[in-house]
């Protein structure tokens, strides 16, 4: 007997150490989730929970903002066991245990004959429902209770170890926390969403000079090729290579145009984020010949010093040419003031430490008035006349969004640097 009762308490022993790392790492998962996957956390953890205890089902309990309802939100249930009754109302089927718990109280089993006589309710339901043994916990998230969690065993009893249930509240503690946060985090994306949408219907005004006239480069082209392959189709109608070449040209061309159209309506449209790895080399020459026809009209050199050997960025390509052309155009601003110098901008690639890729911005422009350089990121902070003040608030919200920092200093020779990091690409396999 005290070689059996040693390894049982042994047994416990390891049982508890295992569930206090599993409440480390889940702690630390709930804390890294988006709002839009802290869902699918919480079940993938109540299936941790009830395998690593060896309990059968469990059950996250959410209480609605306008009807004070306390519904079942998140359920696990082992392969072979009776899961919640269809359309199960906690405050109908068990009033009185659901009050008590939502009061912010405990309740605990180790078997149905502990449960108190006067839950006359909750006796009838774990008669007809199990389980045998049952932990059912507040869900505190601040200062209040704002639902409940469950966990069971239907095979047996089982005994509760106070540290135990002390690492089980914290487990139910952590998902109250990531629940309460979730709406917010939601309401947030919801913003940047809007932001961006408005810094890129502002954007298209000021590009809308430099597309006209980087579309009317092709389509001059086209036209200009069928008037000559109808001159000749005129002139000499036995000349069919030269056809097929004006035909070929004015293909070509029209791709082109194509190519620009897509590029742009891609920029204005109100997609999601689709990252991906990308060459930053290709990033940073698409966005240079965007803006090309806008930087020969007002006579600033562009310049390009790529790094050699740029790892792969993991980011979104269209947001990212978005931040690559909001700078540009703020340092064709800032140039445009300044009538003594030679107007350039310089975008630079780097790798960074622990895989990390630096993009930088510099010009030789005007700089940023002391008064405005430590508001440059608020809303509606404008360097421009005419701006919106959004521009490098959606461009820092862009970058953030990719887990980079975005970063501004003043050029010891004049002009300003602007920088952004983005997360370096994992190599296949």
């Amino acid at each position: 007997m005290p070689s059996r009762r040693t390894a049982v308490t042994r047994e416990r022993g390891a049982e508890l150490q295992r569930f206090e790392s599993l409440v480390d790492g889940l702690s630390a998962a709930m804390a890294r989730a988006p709002a839009e996957s802290v869902d699918g956390e919480i079940k993938v953890w109540l299936e941790q929970i009830c395998l690593t205890l060896d309990l059968d089902r469990s059950a996250i309990y959410e209480r609605e903002a306008l009807s004070k309802q306390v519904r079942v939100a998140h359920t696990w249930v082992r392969a072979n066991f009776q899961p919640f009754p269809r359309d199960f109302s906690p405050a109908e089927k068990v009033k009185n245990a659901t009050d008590w718990v939502m009061a912010g109280n405990e309740l605990v089993w180790s078997r149905p004959t502990e449960l108190p006589a006067q839950w006359e309710d909750l006796r009838r339901f774990v008669e007809r429902y199990g389980p045998k043994a049952s932990a059912i916990f507040p869900m505190w998230a601040g200062g209040s209770v704002i639902g409940g969690a469950s966990f069971g065993r239907f095979r047996s009893s089982r005994q509760w170890h106070p540290r135990l249930l002390q690492q089980l509240g914290i487990a139910v503690r952590t998902f109250g926390g990531a629940i309460e946060r979730k709406p917010g985090e939601m309401a947030t994306e919801a913003l940047r969403s809007e932001l961006m949408v408005a810094q890129r219907r502002s954007m298209a005004g000021e590009l809308v000079g430099s597309l006209a006239h980087e579309m009317n480069q092709p389509l001059t082209g086209i036209l200009s090729t069928l008037q000559g392959l109808a001159r000749l189709i005129s002139q000499s109608p036995e000349a069919p290579s030269l056809a097929r070449n004006a035909v070929k040209n004015a293909v070509e061309d029209a791709k082109r145009a194509a190519a620009i159209v897509r590029r742009v309506r891609g920029m204005f449209n109100r997609g999601g984020t689709q990252k991906r790895a990308l060459d930053v080399s290709s990033l940073v020459k698409e966005a240079i010949e965007l803006v090309g026809n806008e930087s020969a009209l007002r006579g600033i050199a562009v310049r390009f010093d790529a790094s050699p050997k740029v790892p792969r960025v993991l980011a979104d390509r269209i947001q990212i040419q978005q931040c690559l052309l909001n700078l540009l155009m703020n340092s064709f601003d800032a140039v445009a003031r300044v009538k003594s110098r030679s107007p350039e901008v310089t975008i630079c690639t780097a790798p960074e430490n622990h895989g990390w890729i630096e993009l930088s911005v510099h010009d030789n422009g005007a700089g940023v008035e002391p008064a405005v350089a430590n508001r440059l990121f608020e809303p509606f902070v404008t360097t421009k006349p005419g701006g919106m003040g959004l521009g490098l608030l959606v461009t820092r919200s862009i970058v953030e969004s990719h887990g980079g920092k975005l970063l501004f200093n003043e050029n010891p020779d004049g002009g300003t640097t602007v920088r952004f990091t983005l997360p370096r690409a994992r190599r296949a396999g």
